[in-house]
């Protein structure tokens, strides 16, 4: 596969997971030889891993070449226009790599060679330590050692190879490891943008270590684990020993003071240039004193490096260093804190805003939903909010909501006082939108629901706060024509956006046969209009009719629904199938449950806004029945393996599931592509851009 990127950085396509693919990112130059030699013998490409070249653009005959070799390697070529540097390409692929669905990433150069042994410690330990930059020690192929950690002395610019004595793990700001071969997780990358791309060739992995361990990562040497590199074969052939390219040493002479002019304050700057001869020196003598006498024009090189990192110097010595631009800040508003379908959105939500922005999160309780966002990037704070439910309805629940506006209202001001825009998730914190536009922040709200609690006049009144936002984002067309519907005043400011549900890193076909019981699942909130309770009559209809059936119900109540879960319980027994339902509680992760489904079952008994568990249903290849309501319609419309069924009427859910085995071959085949087509409809990079896109609109973050 070839294509051109010449897209900016953005933000992660797909959550943390431990079953993410690691992307091996391999920046090529005129290097199809290499590639051809260390690369491809290699069998990196797998389940677990994905290979990306990207091809600086050095001769049309390199290219072919390159590109045949990615087709018979089963990499995915990236064929850059011309050559961007060294920073641009591994952005390019990073870029490509979180579109095949990896969250870490391996930059390795084609002189390097790694085995599919190694890549798999290095990403497990990724996985695990989102914020640490790990390489293993690299050896030449003769068993030297070519390099372990290094160490930049930040009062003066000299670089220093750290003996391993040192120790494998540091967060010194001075330390990094070698970019010929370096792991860095998509939470990290994204968190200090990537690679510098103003470095064009070197230092790009002394900046990176300098901005993670800045951003609060850590450094960290596999001792156990090797890599083989036998420097230079990325520069030219024919050099012997120790010698260097006039390409080596320019772009380490200037790219050093380059560093410093980014970084470093003027006192530290005066320093570096005053080091800069000596220093430059001494980079000259890395290449060996025969190649100084040999080869004599290498002193122009070094000379020439020198003199461009001065003209960088100058600016930053007379105006000061270069900061970084103060990113605008966002506060979002959640109602909870656990990992339903909402929760969820709110993390891609947070995910595209931190792209731009700094974010903070204001949520009322802990929970997991808490980690979550702080392993993207944000900040988490708890504070007392009024959070419109059902049970606000009665007068113990009114007293507590007027409690918890009142006693909640000096740290909302406070919050709003932090930052120009607020994201506030779902309407049922209204007091959160009339506070903000009081306090003359520009507003969005994100509508995640199409039914309100109370009747039709607190309905509309509710409603009409969203008044008080710029842009209403809804998740839906259902959504946005129940909005608009209730309050007409509204049609002006909505836009919908999609959710986004990332998929599953491969979709698993389900079974061939239905051999043994069909495997029906239910994934979601325990309350009565989700309707789990229809589930459990269908199963019993479905055995009545001799359908040979199993049920797994995963999913918690609201605190206070307890009563829901006994009774569910309390009629699964009644119904005599104690041995045939089983009752999971909540599930952070449901991809293996619906990988061991056979049909999901969606059977609300009232409309949802956006039907989360009937797509990642569809994502998982599997065949789906859903209620046939207005919101369930539109979120698996177009998929040919989806059933619906009336609502609340366990024998036509019945009749569903049966005419899905009655043709299982084909029902089975139909998921499959419309896994295809759900991955391209609700990725998580269209849900970014979209909703962006829609608050860009008035300006609710920056451009």
């Amino acid at each position: 596969m070839t294509a051109t990127v010449l897209a900016p950085f953005g933000p992660p396509a797909t959550p943390p997971g431990d079953d993410a693919p690691l992307g091996v990112v391999v920046v090529s130059y005129g290097s199809a030889e290499l590639l051809r030699r260390n690369l491809a013998p290699a069998g990196l490409p797998g389940p677990d891993v994905r290979v990306v070249v990207v091809d600086n653009f050095s001769s049309q005959a390199n290219r072919r070449a390159v590109e045949e070799l990615g087709a018979a390697s089963g990499w995915h070529v990236v064929g850059m226009p011309d050559n961007r540097g060294f920073g641009a390409a591994c952005n390019a692929g990073v870029a490509v790599a979180r579109e095949l669905g990896c969250r870490t990433f391996l930059f390795l150069n084609p002189d390097a060679v790694i085995t599919p042994a190694v890549v798999a410690e290095l990403r497990a330990q990724s996985l695990h330590e989102p914020l640490s930059v790990i390489s293993p020690r690299l050896l030449s192929s003769d068993g030297e050692v070519v390099f372990l950690a290094a160490r930049t002395d930040l009062r003066d610019g000299r670089v220093r190879r750290r003996p391993s004595a040192d120790g494998p793990r540091t967060d010194d700001p001075g330390d990094w490891l070698c970019g010929a071969c370096v792991v860095v997780h998509d939470e990290l990358f994204t968190r200090i943008g990537g690679y510098d791309e103003g470095y064009f060739l070197y230092w790009e992995d002394v900046d990176l270590g300098y901005r993670a361990v800045a951003a609060g990562a850590t450094v960290v040497l596999r001792e156990d684990l090797v890599a083989v590199h036998d420097e230079g074969g990325t520069h030219g052939e024919g050099r012997r020993g120790s010698a260097k390219s006039a390409l080596y040493y320019r772009w380490n002479c200037r790219n050093r003071l380059a560093f410093a002019a980014r970084h470093l304050d003027r006192r530290a700057l005066l320093r570096w240039v005053r080091a800069t001869p000596a220093v430059s020196w001494e980079i000259l003598l890395r290449g060996g004193r025969r190649q100084l006498l040999q080869t004599p024009s290498v002193l122009w090189a070094v000379a020439r490096g020198a003199l461009e990192g001065l003209v960088r110097v100058l600016p930053a010595l007379v105006l000061g260093p270069r900061r970084p631009l103060a990113r605008p800040r966002v506060l979002v508003v959640h109602p909870g804190a656990e990992l339903y379908g909402s929760d969820r959105v709110l993390l891609e939500s947070v995910g595209a805003l931190l792209r731009d922005s700094e974010v903070t999160v204001a949520l009322p309780g802990h929970g997991p939903l808490v980690a979550e966002l702080e392993g993207r990037g944000a900040r988490v704070v708890v504070r007392r909010m009024p959070v419109l439910r059902k049970a606000v309805l009665r007068p113990a629940g009114s007293v507590r909501l007027l409690a918890d506006a009142l006693l909640g209202l000096p740290s909302a001001l406070a919050l709003l006082r932090t930052a120009p825009a607020v994201h506030v998730n779902t309407t049922v914190l209204p007091s959160w939108l009339l506070l903000a536009r009081l306090a003359r922040r520009r507003v969005v709200c994100h509508v995640h629901e199409a039914e309100w609690p109370g009747p039709a006049v607190l309905q509309r009144l509710l409603l009409r706060t969203l008044l008080a936002a710029d842009v209403v984002v809804a998740n839906s067309r259902f959504t946005a024509e129940v909005l608009i519907g209730l309050v007409p005043a509204l049609a002006g400011r909505t836009a919908v956006v999609a959710n986004p549900v990332p998929a599953p890193v491969d979709a698993v076909p389900a079974r061939e046969r239905l051999d043994s019981p069909v495997r029906l699942l239910f994934v979601g909130r325990l309350s009565p209009r989700k309707g789990p309770d229809v589930a459990i009559r269908a199963l019993r209809v479905l055995l009545d009719r001799g359908v040979d059936a199993r049920l797994t119900v995963a999913g918690s109540v609201f605190e206070g629904y307890e009563w829901f879960a006994d009774e569910l319980w309390a009629e699964v027994t009644a119904s005599g199938l104690a041995d045939r339902v089983e009752l999971l509680g909540f599930r952070d992760d449901v991809w293996p449950l619906l990988r061991g489904a056979d049909v999901v079952l969606v059977p609300s008994t009232l409309d949802e806004s956006f039907g989360n568990a009937a797509v990642e249903a569809v994502l998982a290849a599997r065949p789906v029945v859903v209620s046939d309501l207005p919101g369930l319609r539109e979120a698996v419309d177009g998929f040919a393996a989806a059933r619906v069924a009336e609502p609340g009427r366990p024998e036509r859910w019945a009749d569903a599931v049966a005419g899905l085995v009655a043709d299982w071959p084909g029902a089975r085949s139909a998921a499959l592509d419309d896994a295809a087509r759900a991955r391209e409809r609700h990725a998580v990079h269209r849900f970014a851009a979209g909703l962006l896109e829609a608050a860009q609109a008035t300006g609710t973050v920056a451009r």
